[in-house]
């Protein structure tokens, strides 16, 4: 992180997962197949995340410079702490929709504070930082101007992340602040800050529930399922949990043969047809309502888990996993999608979400191990763990 709050990759970086250049592959060393190793192909697919571009302090040193200070622990720990700076800013201009304006053609300071209602210097050191750190290019003398970053905060980018960016700049960053009461007494921070447990929160608050929803309707590990598992010899893929149906879509269309059932509440599901329907995937799939506690849909051959099982205690895990072993086809497939806790001393997305879960509902991430044990549990046998983008992993168990 450079000291304007931007995320650096690179060798004893806090964030190792992000690069300012392509970063050379390392071999993998966790793939199995039916407990084995698999080859090192088998995990081609995985994706890293880029995020800017280098800021002159990481570009070529004139001969005779000395950086030594940059380095240090002091500085390290200055990195650290104003991380939040970045993450506001860009939520700030995330939410006086300044891509879009942008985009419209408004590009001095002048002319995005007027179209934002805003104070126009403050304005001006805004997207004067942000473009310091690769959110924006340009100057407010030739115009500022988008980035492949910034595109990604746009209501109608393809890969729109702008509700995540509310959520976490809005409830998740409040939720943040009151870590050191979760940590000393290990009530989620979320609920105590609102004072309600978090899906009980979005239950009674709908525009905070459509974010939320939004947050987890896409990723570029949705494509990467269907490129690492083959889905061609599943008659029906049950989603449970399948929010928007990104998923389950992006399955669909690679398995042109495959049917689909979306599971998830009832309100989720009325906002979901739409986009399926947009996708032209709607003929092919059927929309249940219901609670996975209590049961799933019946005769799948192929059930998607993903992102569910790190919120929920190992007991809840196996039930779930048990009322899909119950439900699907003899044979049947369980695919688990999460974040792992990597081995000790090794950093990933992983070590971060596993925090974020602790402080949105006391949840967290487990170990490629952890999942094994909880398949055994529920009557599977563990397969193989494919890995994703954005350090997410795809764990395939067969029903015994």
């Amino acid at each position: 992180m450079d000291r304007f709050g931007q995320v650096r990759g690179g060798p004893g970086s806090a964030f190792p997962w992000t690069a300012t250049a392509p970063q050379p592959s390392k071999t993998p060393s966790r793939t199995r197949l039916n407990g084995k190793r698999v080859p090192v192909t088998r995990r081609k697919h995985a994706g890293a995340v880029r995020c800017g571009t280098p800021h002159p302090r990481n570009r070529r040193k004139p001969k005779g410079s000395s950086r030594t200070m940059n380095e240090s622990p002091a500085r390290n720990v200055f990195d650290l702490m104003i991380g939040y700076w970045a993450s506001q800013g860009v939520y700030v201009a995330t939410k006086l929709e300044i891509p879009e304006h942008i985009d419209s053609g408004k590009t001095t300071s002048q002319e995005l504070a007027a179209a934002t209602d805003s104070h126009q210097h403050s304005l001006f050191q805004l997207l004067r930082f942000l473009s310091g750190i690769g959110v924006l290019q340009g100057d407010d003398e030739q115009g500022f101007h988008l980035t492949p970053t910034s595109k990604l905060l746009k209501k109608d980018s393809a890969e729109s992340l702008r509700d995540l960016v509310l959520m976490y700049g809005e409830e998740f960053y409040r939720a943040w602040g009151n870590l050191l009461h979760n940590v000393r007494t290990g009530e989620p921070a979320f609920e105590f800050t609102f004072d309600s447990p978090m899906y009980a929160y979005f239950a009674e608050n709908q525009e905070s529930a459509r974010r939320f929803d939004g947050t987890m309707s896409g990723g570029s590990f949705f494509r990467d399922l269907p490129r690492v598992h083959d889905f061609s010899k599943s008659d029906t893929v049950v989603d449970i949990a399948g929010g928007a149906g990104g998923l389950l879509c992006e399955v669909l269309e690679a398995s042109p043969r495959t049917r689909g059932i979306l599971f998830d509440r009832g309100h989720v599901i009325d906002s979901a047809r739409e986009g399926i329907a947009k996708r032209k995937l709607a003929d092919r799939v059927s929309f249940v309502e219901g609670d996975y506690t209590d049961s799933v849909p019946s005769g799948g051959d192929t059930y998607l888990l993903s992102r569910i099982l790190h919120s929920r205690t190992d007991e809840s895990c196996v039930n779930l996993l048990k009322n899909c072993h119950r439900a699907m086809k003899p044979g049947g497939t369980v695919i688990v999608v999460e974040r792992t806790i990597p081995p000790s001393g090794t950093s990933s997305l992983g070590l971060w979400f596993d925090m974020h879960m602790m402080v949105l509902v006391g949840g967290a991430e487990r170990s490629e191990q952890d999942y094994i044990d909880l398949f055994e549990r529920s009557g599977f046998t563990f397969e193989e763990i494919l890995p994703l983008s954005l350090d997410m992993y795809a764990l395939v168990a067969k029903r015994t």
